[in-house]
Parts: C-alpha cells; sequence; structure tokens
C-alpha cells in the first residue's frame, strides 16, 4: 500500500483530488462519490485520506436481544493490523459503515465511545450514511465524522456483516479502497490509482492557481481570457 501518497493526499481537498482522478480517465466521473445526503460534522477538522474498512449495521429494527459485538470488535482489530496501532508504522484507516434496517438515515452507527476505540486503533476518519451521536464527544476523540446527521439514540446495535462491499449515499465502497473527504463530501478510487491520483492533482493545483491568477487581474474579460489561454 501507498501510505505516503495516501497521507501527502490530505494536503489537497477533495474537489482537486477528484479532478485529478477524472484526469487519468479510467473511469466514468459520474459515480464514486457523495451527494447530500451525507456531510462533513466537523468541516473544521479539515481533509482527511484513508483505506476503507467496511461494515453494516442496523440499530432501528426493533427488540430488546442483546446482539452480539464480536463483528465490531473484528473491525476494530483488523484497523490496528493496517494502521500499526499503536505506532501508526502502517497506512491511514478510514472506517465506513453502512446504516441498513428500517430507517438508514436514523441508525446511530457510533457515538463516542465507539469512536474512541476506532481513533485508538488508527481510524483518521468516520463515514457512513447514517447518523451519529455524542458529537461533543465524538469531536473530542477527535475523530471527523462523514454521516447523514445526528441522532440521540438507536437501538440493538445487529451487526450483519464486515468485509462487504457497502453503499454510502449512492457511492459503492470495498474494503481496501481510498476514500478521500472533507468539507465538500467524500470520494472512493481503488488504491492502486493512489500514486497516480496524487501526481494528477498537483497537475490540477497548478492549472488552476495559474487560471485564478489570470481570472483576478484588472479589467478581466471573457475576451481577454480566451485570449490568455491562446498565449
Amino acid at each position: 500500500m501507498n501510505s505516503e501518497a495516501l497521507r501527502a493526499l490530505v494536503e489537497f481537498d477533495t474537489p482537486t483530488v477528484g479532478n485529478g482522478l477524472e484526469l487519468l480517465g479510467v473511469r466514468d466521473p459520474s459515480a464514486g462519490y457523495t451527494g447530500p445526503e451525507v456531510r462533513a460534522l466537523m468541516p473544521d477538522m479539515g481533509a482527511r485520506c484513508g483505506v476503507a474498512v467496511t461494515a453494516r449495521l442496523d440499530t432501528t429494527s426493533p427488540g430488546t436481544d442483546a446482539p452480539s459485538m464480536e463483528l465490531f470488535w473484528e473491525m476494530v482489530r483488523e484497523i490496528e493490523s493496517l494502521s500499526g496501532a499503536p505506532n501508526g508504522t502502517g497506512v491511514p484507516v478510514f472506517a465506513v459503515i453502512e446504516s441498513v434496517g428500517l430507517r438508514p438515515r436514523y441508525t446511530v452507527t457510533i457515538g463516542d465511545g465507539m469512536g474512541t476505540h476506532l481513533k485508538n486503533a488508527g481510524t483518521v476518519g468516520y463515514l457512513t450514511n447514517g447518523c451519529i451521536r455524542d458529537l461533543a464527544g465524538v469531536r473530542g476523540v477527535p475523530l471527523p465524522c462523514w454521516a447523514a446527521g445526528l441522532s440521540p439514540m438507536h437501538g440493538r446495535l445487529r451487526w450483519l456483516d464486515r468485509g462487504s462491499p457497502v453503499v454510502i449515499d449512492g457511492m459503492t465502497v470495498r474494503t481496501g479502497d481510498v476514500i478521500h473527504a472533507d468539507e465538500n463530501g467524500a470520494l472512493c478510487f481503488p488504491q492502486e490509482l493512489a500514486g497516480a491520483v496524487l501526481e494528477k492533482a498537483a497537475v490540477v493545483r497548478e492549472k488552476e492557481s495559474k487560471m485564478f491568477e489570470t481570472l483576478r487581474r484588472p479589467g478581466m474579460t471573457v475576451d481577454r481570457y480566451q485570449a490568455s489561454l491562446k498565449r
């Protein structure tokens, strides 16, 4: 895994990374990112990039039984193995949990307790199509989250599986994929593209820097801008 590329990609915003991915021309750019149903809950924490570890969880189906938490502990152990926790000698990891069940968007998938376990294991960001709770506590962990929003309570935690493909606001994520996210949302791409995406993101940033330098010149018009492109 290209851990150096993953760590370097956090220096770019997610739209720039997305534009770099598009420049590669390896996939249809109309897919592979979240929309308005998922948002950054701690946008001030900036961008995060890591390898996805996935699971599916239902917390809105009724019942008063006591489901097993073993799948969650297995997920945490997998994150520890990838990240090299507690020393951080491996790769940054993004925990991605798909909320399923009767009311997926109302599903609280973590709070500050589970969030602390994930952070200790080496998780750099958390992504779900459901909700979180204990916002102040999770912020204090600190674990930046991307989710549908907040909810104060949940039903029994019914872990369906881990490691399977999940769908977050229309974006399919597989364990091992790269997640890059910031205040604009999240995108996903195969980890073997990380180095190439990093290179193209740098190209995009340089090109846009020159473009805006031109656009902000006093008296700039469309004709003058088009003439500058020809030069």
